[in-house]
């Protein structure tokens, strides 16, 4: 560029403004040459300032023709064209924004909106576990990190019983709500004792250690031969179902009587009290000289082997024994079962050894078909012989008259009579004659008082001692009672 002078400038200045102002006229009088031509040069330009600048310097230049102010106008004229280029900042107006819906480069996700607990967060991020923000209805806390144990998983869950995920101050974690498996709902690993049922281990679980109820420390269900003793129920309980040791398979313990015979201890056990049968109520076999009389086998048993007093070294009778009663009674004597107890009633007050029958007869029986039929013979309780055997007592006569009482007395009078020592009569009902067998009559068989019935008379020897003749069944007297 060429240098101009001050005082050149000064002039060129001068004759600018002289023209400007001849211009300015000459255009209102030629008719808008000079407006359109400044209005195409402000056109172009950024400020009011600018605009005037360069349409002076252009009128000056085409008025003037000045090369000098030209060459100044056209610097102006870049250098305001630059400071235009300067103000213009498209990069600061158009540059990328997190929250106006468009997903820029650098962007994961944009969806307009100001929500940090949705799927995208405001700093245009996925939501995930672990960033610090609770992802609503997703997560239920996130402590920014991927821990189990400190309040929150790795999976964004707020850790209790049952997320599946062990912590500290649990003891097992199987991620359910089952109380019947190994892990209970405390997280706590399944024992006997903690009082719930562990299904497939447990028979019962009543939370305590109480190991006599109906639940067991080993929470098995109280059994006879569990080996523990269950209170209440138990007796025993030896861990056995063995019924010949101490303790039976009921878990009772063993007693004579109960049917078990334990062994070591007992010879025999039939399960009850009765000293007639094999086993007696000691739990012994039953032996001649126990002193007990074993039935169909025994006639007799003293407890002793001693021979001639009445009861033999084979438990045989030695000798019989036969009484008139010291009691008497009307003819209703309850029949057989009746009469019989009427004479043991009587043998057991006076202290006499044996089973005793009634010698009376009726439809039902006679004491030739309910008798034994001794070998031995029969005594009174004074030690007199009467018969030597059933054939001599069945003959029709005695060794002496039938007159003693079980108490060893002479039987007492009836009020009976009978033509035998009619002044001193004793006598006794007996339906019987003296082969033993049904005769006369018998008080419709010793039932009722009403009738008559056969009697005999106690002090007689002969045949009248069963049959002396009819008599009133209301009437009193005594009966015979023989040994069997």
């Amino acid at each position: 560029m060429r240098k101009t002078s001050l005082s050149t400038f000064l002039t060129g200045s001068l004759l600018l403004v002289a023209c400007n102002n001849d211009v300015v006229e000459g255009n209102d009088e030629i008719g808008g040459t000079a407006t359109e031509t400044a209005t195409d040069t402000a056109t172009t330009t950024d400020s009011a300032t600018d605009t005037m600048a360069t349409t002076v310097g252009e009128s000056a230049t085409e008025t003037a023709d000045s090369t000098t102010f030209s060459d100044t106008a056209t610097d102006t004229t870049t250098t305001d064209t630059t400071d235009t280029t300067d103000t213009t900042d498209t990069t600061d107006t158009n540059g990328p924004i997190c929250g106006d819906a468009v997903v820029d480069i650098d962007e994961e996700c944009d969806d307009g909106n100001g929500i940090d607990t949705d799927e995208c967060t405001n700093a245009c991020t996925i939501a995930i576990c672990g960033d610090l923000v609770v992802q609503e209805g997703v997560e239920a806390c996130d402590d920014g990190n991927m821990d189990d144990n400190d309040g929150c998983s790795a999976m964004c869950l707020i850790e209790s019983c049952g997320d599946g995920v062990q912590q500290a101050m649990e003891e097992c974690d199987d991620a359910n709500l089952d109380d019947t498996d190994d892990c209970t709902n405390m997280c706590l690993l399944a024992t006997c004792g903690d009082s719930i049922l562990h299904a497939g281990v447990e028979e019962c679980d009543d939370g305590n250690m109480d190991d006599g109820d109906d639940c067991t420390n080993a929470c098995t269900a109280a059994v006879c031969g569990d080996a523990v003793l269950h209170v209440g129920f138990e007796e025993c309980d030896d861990g056995n179902i063995d019924d010949s040791d101490d303790c039976v398979g009921m878990c009772i313990s063993a007693t004579c009587g109960d049917g078990f015979v334990q062994a070591g201890v007992e010879e025999c056990d039939d399960a009850n009290m009765d000293d007639t049968d094999d086993c007696t109520s000691t739990c012994v076999a039953a032996v001649c000289g126990d002193g007990f009389v074993q039935a169909g086998v025994e006639e007799c048993d003293d407890g002793g082997m001693a021979p001639l007093d009445g009861c033999s070294p084979t438990c045989q009778l030695e000798v019989r024994i036969a009484f008139a009663t010291s009691t008497l009674h009307t003819g209703n004597l309850g029949g057989l079962m009746g009469a019989d107890a009427i004479c043991n009633m009587r043998a057991q007050a006076a202290g006499l050894p044996g089973t005793y029958m009634a010698w009376i007869s009726t439809a039902q029986g006679s004491p030739a078909t309910r008798f034994v039929q001794s070998t031995v013979p029969y005594f009174m309780v004074n030690q007199v012989k009467i018969a030597d055997n059933w054939a001599d007592l069945t003959d029709g006569t005695l060794d002496a008259a039938l007159q003693v009482t079980e108490l060893g007395g002479a039987s007492p009078a009836g009020t009976n009579n009978c033509f035998v020592n009619v002044n001193n009569f004793r006598t006794a009902f007996t339906g019987t004659g003296q082969n033993g067998v049904l005769s006369g009559g018998t008080c419709s068989d010793f039932t009722s008082n009403a009738g008559t019935a056969t009697v005999g008379v106690t002090n007689s020897a002969s045949f009248r001692w069963t049959n002396c003749q009819q008599l009133s069944c209301a009437n009193t007297s005594g009966i015979y009672c023989f040994q069997q």
